[in-house]
């Protein structure tokens, strides 16, 4: 007798092989039989006529490894059918971590002004230690008493945790353990071979690979050379693990260089034989509209598979949407972060912009570069190529790109973002790459791609704001990536071929075993879904809704989403390589 009998469903196996109908029989957490068990008995049967039975999907690229802690439930992955995630990835993960330094999370606004209070800073990456893990306790109930790669997974591992995490080991952190706070220099050989002992330490207690992260921004991962990283990769080869990076978009002069970055990666990846997945892959800053931007993902993957010719095993991950960021921004205040704390409110705010010397006032922080979000003298660090004005009082200002709108306007897009934002303190903005739809279908439909959320784990409800004029809640990718891409590409591509690209694709390229593909043995992450159903709700008026379409969510053989109830059954676990 099976613990749970899935009947009379289109089983996509995950390997792309074509569909055919057919029963799973499950006991315990694995997969026991496939086929016509129609005489077969189960203590709970499923009945899926009509439906889709796939593996569980599988996210390649997220950050759920940092959100876990407090938001163990995974109701965003699984209410989509994703049932494992990648973390650890930009070179960020919350183990190890030394006694020094404590590397923020890119979704800790909340702990880096608690622990170094600025008007200025978004969030700090680089805390000291002390300050940080005192936030973390007041912010969000974290305890952190672990140090290592393996305390942190046990640490996870005492969670209610509701789906599957498999987790890279981020050299930044790696970095700030063996350096410090003095780690935004080149090493010395005795702190490189020091890395390279923890990097080995990393991989032996389970790391599926090791991540970096090289845009400025992403210190301490910047000042790893060369020649240093590749020595940790030939490590990470030993392991048989892979190498994923967040390649640096611009070059030492802040100029758009993003192909520099992706011929950096790969050559490292070449020199230590190990293979490589490059994170979120898109045309940000490489075109201006439809048709150069879709130029610049056809010479992307005419590089891509230069290097595959080459001898390099590679493969890349790209979030489906090109209206997308790490986070959803309700009102453009949120932009304006440091003067609406000074002025209090944004409707005060509001009111000083129409005060000629706090604007003059506004002009000089800029110039002197304290907020680079508004300075458009570096574009790819500003906010204005990248936002469109979603809301807004007067419509004529909806749909305008803000460069392009200070172009047209032939004003300053200070100027520009002062004026409308004075007239409508509740105007609103989204990322939106100008004329990005077209290569970021282009960039989703190739071969060697795989749909992330670039997420984390979280209530479509949280605030990781200061208050609540300034709120930065989970993007919709973080809901729905996976049915955008299932539900956009359908006619593109067959579905088995799309199941493929999200369930048994990302778990080989990352080693993650007996998951994604639906077989005996295997583990039972398993999705049943509604074809006919499926609809994300990323582009509708109401984005923070869960999607359509999926039925039931099975994690390790335990019913945990059954038609958008979530069961909490707590069944998810934290994988080790080779020891799952």
């Amino acid at each position: 007798m099976f613990d749970i009998l899935i009947r009379g469903g289109l089983i996509v196996d995950g390997t792309g092989k074509p569909g055919r109908i057919g029963d799973v029989g499950i006991v315990g957490d694995r997969i026991c039989a496939i086929g016509d068990l129609s005489h077969q008995s189960a203590k709970q049967e499923i009945q899926a006529e009509g439906k889709v039975i796939t593996p569980g999907f599988i996210d390649p690229h997220s950050h759920s490894d940092l959100s876990v802690l407090f938001q163990p439930s995974m109701t965003n992955y699984l209410m989509q059918g994703v049932t494992t995630v990648v973390g650890g990835n930009c070179g960020h993960s919350y183990g190890p971590v030394g006694e020094e330094l404590y590397r923020s999370a890119i979704i800790d606004p909340k702990v880096a002004f608690q622990a170094e209070p600025s008007y200025f800073t978004m969030t700090a990456l680089l805390l000291p230690k002390e300050k940080a893990v005192k936030a973390l306790k007041e912010q969000y109930g974290i305890e952190m008493d672990w140090h290592s790669f393996k305390e942190y997974l046990d640490k996870c591992d005492q969670q209610p945790l509701d789906g599957n995490i498999a987790s890279l080991a981020g050299y930044s952190a790696i970095r700030g353990t063996v350096m410090g706070m003095d780690c935004c220099r080149e090493a010395t050989e005795e702190e490189i071979l020091k890395m390279e002992e923890l990097t080995r330490q990393c991989l032996e207690d389970g790391a599926f690979g090791l991540s970096t992260g090289t845009d400025p921004q992403y210190v301490p991962g910047p000042f790893a050379t060369f020649d240093e990283t590749v020595r940790m990769l030939k490590i990470v080869k030993d392991y048989d693990g892979i190498f994923a990076s967040h390649t640096r978009n611009t070059d030492n002069e802040g100029k758009p260089d993003r192909m520099g970055g992706y011929e950096d990666m790969l050559k490292q990846a070449m020199a230590a034989g190990v293979r490589a997945n490059v994170s979120h892959v898109h045309t940000l800053g490489m075109g201006v509209d439809e048709k150069t931007n879709a130029e610049a993902a056809r010479k992307t993957l005419a590089y891509f598979e230069e290097m595959e010719k080459r001898g390099c095993d590679l493969s890349y991950d790209v979030i489906p949407s090109p209206y997308s960021m790490d986070m959803t921004v309700p009102y453009f205040a949120t932009f304006l972060r440091p003067f609406v704390l000074m002025s209090g409110s944004r409707q005060h705010l509001a009111e000083n912009f129409k005060v000629p010397d706090f604007r003059k006032m506004i002009h000089t922080v800029i110039k002197a570069g304290l907020y680079p979000f508004l300075d458009h003298r570096n574009l790819m660090s500003s906010i204005y190529p990248i936002l469109t004005i979603s809301r807004h009082e007067n419509a004529a200002h909806i749909g305008k790109n803000l460069n392009a709108y200070a172009e047209e306007r032939k004003q300053n897009p200070l100027d520009l973002v002062m004026d409308l934002f004075a007239e409508d303190c509740d105007m609103g903005a989204e990322m939106a790459m100008p004329g990005a739809v077209e290569s970021n279908d282009i960039l989703c439909m190739h071969r060697l791609a795989m749909p992330c959320s670039d997420g984390f784990t979280g209530d479509k409800t949280m605030n990781f704001g200061l208050n609540e004029d300034i709120q930065m809640t989970p993007n919709p990718m973080n809901f729905s990536f996976i049915i955008r891409y299932l539900t956009r590409y359908q006619k593109q591509l067959p579905l088995e071929a799309l199941i493929h690209r999200i369930t048994q694709k990302p778990a080989e390229r990352f080693g993650i075993e007996k998951r994604g593909v639906l077989e005996t043995g295997a583990y039972a992450d398993i999705v049943i879904l509604d074809r006919e159903q499926l609809h994300s709700y990323d582009r509708d008026a109401d984005v923070f809704q869960y999607p359509e379409g999926i039925d039931y969510v099975l994690v390790n053989g335990v019913v945990t989403i059954d038609h958008k109830h979530h069961t909490q059954a707590a069944a998810g676990r934290m994988l080790r390589k080779n020891r799952q």
